[in-house]
C-alpha cells in the first residue's frame, strides 16, 4: 500500500547549513527593518518570540497571531502595524525558511527556491493555517486530521533529529535522513536512516 509521505523542506528538499541561513537571515532581516526596530539584540529577541511561539500549544489561534502577540511584547513601542508591513515586504523578496513559524508567502517562496510549486503537494503548513509547530505531538495530530490521513500509514522524511522525528509521538513512521542532518542521529528515534540516496532506494524498493 503506498503510504502518504510528510516532507520536511529545509535540510530534506532544499539542502542548506542551519547555522548559515540563521546568520544570514537575521542579518537581512534586521537591515530591513532598519529605523523601525532597534537592530541591537534584534535576532536573540526574534529567536526568544519564535521559541514561545512554537512552545503555545493553543488551539484557537494561528501561530502567526501567536508570533504577532509574543514580537508586540518585545517590542510594546514600536509602530507594529509598520514593522509587519516591512516583514510581509521581506517575505516577498528573500526566501526563507519552515516549520510552521513563517508565512505562507514565504514559504511558498522557499518551495519556489527548492524547484517545487505549492501545487504539487496535498498540504503546506504555515503560519495561518497552523496551530502548533514541531515538535509537538499536536502538530503532526492537526496534519493528519485536516488531510484525513491515518497516521499508521504515513511516513515522516526530514533531517532534524528532534522536531521531523516527533512524527513518531503520533505513530507515523519516522525515515531520518541525514545529508544535512540537525542535532544527534543515535537518539533520534527514527524507524530507518540513511543519506538521500538511501531513501530514494527504501521508497523505490517498497513503494
Amino acid at each position: 500500500m503506498m503510504k502518504t509521505f510528510l516532507f520536511d523542506l529545509d535540510g530534506t528538499l532544499l539542502a542548506m547549513d542551519e547555522r548559515e541561513f540563521m546568520h544570514t537571515y537575521f542579518g537581512e532581516l534586521s537591515r530591513a527593518l532598519h529605523g523601525l526596530v532597534p537592530a541591537e539584540g534584534f535576532a536573540g529577541n526574534m529567536l526568544a518570540a519564535t521559541t514561545r511561539m512554537q512552545a503555545d500549544t493553543s488551539p484557537d489561534i494561528s501561530n502567526m497571531e501567536k508570533f504577532r502577540r509574543e514580537f508586540e511584547a518585545v517590542y510594546p513601542d514600536v509602530d507594529q502595524q509598520a514593522v509587519w508591513d516591512r516583514i510581509m515586504e521581506f517575505y516577498a523578496t528573500i526566501l526563507l525558511t519552515t516549520n510552521p513559524v513563517f508565512p505562507q508567502l514565504a514559504t511558498y517562496k522557499r518551495l519556489a527556491w527548492a524547484g517545487f510549486s505549492p501545487g504539487i503537494f496535498e498540504y503546506v503548513s504555515t503560519m495561518e493555517n497552523s496551530s502548533y509547530c514541531k515538535p509537538h505531538v499536536e502538530y503532526w495530530q492537526h496534519v493528519t486530521t485536516v488531510r484525513n490521513v491515518d497516521p499508521a500509514q504515513a511516513v515522516a522524511v526530514g533531517n532534524d533529529c528532534t522536531e521531523d522525528m516527533s512524527a513518531r509521538l503520533a505513530g507515523i513512521e519516522t525515515y531520518l535522513v541525514t545529508d544535512h542532518v540537525i542535532r544527534d542521529t543515535a537518539t533520534s528515534g527514527a524507524d530507518h536512516v540513511s543519506d538521500a540516496r538511501g531513501f530514494e532506494r527504501w521508497v523505490l524498493e517498497n513503494y
